[in-house]
């Protein structure tokens, strides 16, 4: 648990004095405040979103299963929700990757949004040329790792907005879909937080601003 110090405010932007508000722009510093017991987590997780490389545009229009298919050809998997948090947090429980504080600069977040044109994304007919040109029509999406202080304490980069992100749903015990999105997109609105989790699109769900960085067990 956080408490919030500053801009709290409910899913429809109405101010609350909740400790746990849907938006929040600064938290108390050091406040982290374990409700349950603690549990160990022991794995991998990409440094950049897929294709996990550096200076790479993060890949976006992938479903729930091609993100999976995607990490298990390189012997990895999609992290669960619950590691991506902990990656995210670091061993201080930050609420944001960088600090305890919203900043707008540090990574690529708060866009405005552009309407997208559905019909040519959700198109069964339209063809790969029009569906990319649309694509990079509504995008802003950076380079992995080019927003150096969009940094967790443990090096990961880009984990607050540029894309939402693909995890297994391990919090919520796989209700009401297997899949999660976590962090965020660049558009404006999104909470770009560490914790928050979106469990309300099923696994054939594929967009614009949605991609995936893979996790693995150690060996």
């Amino acid at each position: 648990m956080h408490r919030c110090i500053k801009g709290g405010r409910t899913h429809t932007q109405e101010e609350t004095d909740e400790p746990e508000p849907y938006y929040c722009d600064a938290y108390q510093p050091g406040f982290a405040k374990c409700l349950e017991k603690e549990e160990p987590k022991h794995f991998c997780i990409d440094v950049f979103e897929y294709p996990n490389q550096a200076g790479a545009i993060p890949a976006v229009m992938v479903s729930w299963y091609e993100a999976k298919r995607l990490c298990e050809a390189q012997s990895k998997r999609l992290c669960g929700d619950d590691e991506w948090t902990l990656a995210c947090e670091g061993p201080e429980r930050l609420p944001y990757a960088y600090g305890w504080a919203r900043d707008s600069t540090a990574c690529n977040i708060g866009h405005l949004w552009v309407q997208p044109n559905d019909g040519i994304l959700a198109s069964r007919t339209a063809s790969p040329t029009e569906i990319q040109t649309e694509v990079d029509r509504l995008s802003r999406r950076v380079p992995s790792g080019s927003m150096p202080r969009c940094k967790s304490p443990y090096g990961v980069m880009d984990m607050g907005g540029n894309v939402d992100e693909w995890t297994t749903n391990v919090t919520s015990h796989g209700k009401p879909y297997l899949s999660a999105f976590k962090g965020g997109h660049w558009i404006s609105g999104a909470r770009n937080r560490c914790r928050p989790i979106t469990v309300s699109h099923d696994e054939n769900t594929f967009y614009y601003c949605e991609g995936f960085r893979c996790c693995a067990d150690p060996r």
